[in-house]
């Protein structure tokens, strides 16, 4: 088998994996993660293959720019807020590695969640200032959580919530699950009820960038209240940007976190047009789009990607493609 060129971005792929694919044939180069489109298409060109695991953003015209790419795979599930496909037919082969990490994501967010009410951080970081707090914080045990999205990754969080804490799960689906009727959860009939009633919030429904950017804004965070916490291990953009740091500002909640932002990486806080980093750490935690990243769910990963790849150098549909709608 020839040799073909297989560029990857971002989280380095596991040694195991990239010998798996040398033995196929390929030869494996790793980029950072943090390139833009510009420059990931320019060291794609004459690559056979991509796998998209860094935060780059790439267009539909950007395949355009690659007549030789027969594949390109996206590290995740939710590959249309980094990978927008090309209108019309392409002679790219398109794929993901869908809900492998949703483990990781649910762990990471139930983290986050903690951290967010019991004051992790903030309290490191007085410390490290000179300030030694005592104050009292509220609870996850026994409070309201309330999900909005219960796909695989919202499933395991309330799963993880509820076993752990003992929260009362609440949820919202754009859809209604009817698998879910014989668990321990109660539905609510909108986003808007789900924000009224819960203590906590975790949001996990895709973006659909120009569809839903902002669905979640003042009227959402004013119903949630100043007693309420925000967790977004989703996107960054399902939050309206404004709307948070007003909410944040006038304490109309409590307190928000979210796994990336919405511009990556971070601008620094001074300069951040949206002026949310000057909440951080005490009323927002940000994280660098890394919830996905445990080294589990990286192997996990890193071997879909490599079946999607393989399986094209052999003729084969991949089995893990991204299909049309």
């Amino acid at each position: 088998m020839e040799s073909r060129r297989v560029v990857v971005t971002g989280a380095t792929f596991p040694e195991r994996v990239v010998r798996r694919l040398e033995a196929g044939g390929f030869t494996v180069e790793s980029l950072p993660g943090d390139l833009d489109e510009d420059k990931v298409v320019q060291a794609l060109h004459g690559a056979w293959g991509y796998v998209l695991g860094g935060s780059e953003l790439m267009s539909g015209r950007a395949w355009e720019q690659l007549p030789d790419l027969a594949v390109a795979c996206f590290m995740g599930t939710g590959y249309g807020s980094f990978m927008e496909l090309p209108e019309g037919g392409s002679p790219t082969r398109f794929s993901y590695t869908p809900h492998a990490n949703a483990v990781a994501v649910a762990e990471f967010t139930v983290a986050q969640m903690l951290d967010l009410v019991r004051g992790v951080t903030r309290r490191v970081d007085g410390v490290r200032a000179g300030v030694w707090s005592e104050d009292a914080t509220p609870s996850l045990v026994g409070a309201r959580l309330g999900v909005a999205g219960m796909g695989h990754i919202g499933r395991e969080v309330a799963r993880m919530a509820h076993a752990a804490f003992g929260m009362e799960v609440l949820y919202w689906n754009r859809t209604r699950r009817p698998e879910l009727d014989e668990l321990p959860y109660t539905a609510v009939a909108s986003l808007d009820e789900l924000f009224e009633a819960a203590d906590v919030v975790s949001l996990h429904f895709p973006h659909e960038p120009g569809v839903n950017d902002g669905v979640v804004g003042a009227r959402q965070l004013a119903a949630l209240g100043p007693d309420g916490f925000l967790v977004n291990a989703a996107r960054a953009n399902l939050v309206d940007p404004a709307a948070l740091r007003t909410a944040l500002a006038r304490r109309l909640i409590a307190g928000a976190a979210i796994d990336g932002y919405y511009a990556e990486p971070t601008p620094h806080p001074a300069e951040d047009p949206y002026g949310l980093l000057e909440f951080v750490p005490g009323r927002l935690l940000v994280t660098p789009h890394c919830a996905y990243l445990s080294t589990q769910a990286i192997r996990r990963m890193a071997d879909m990607a490599a079946d999607n790849l393989l399986a094209v150098a052999r003729g084969d549909e991949p089995p893990y493609a991204i299909t049309a709608g």
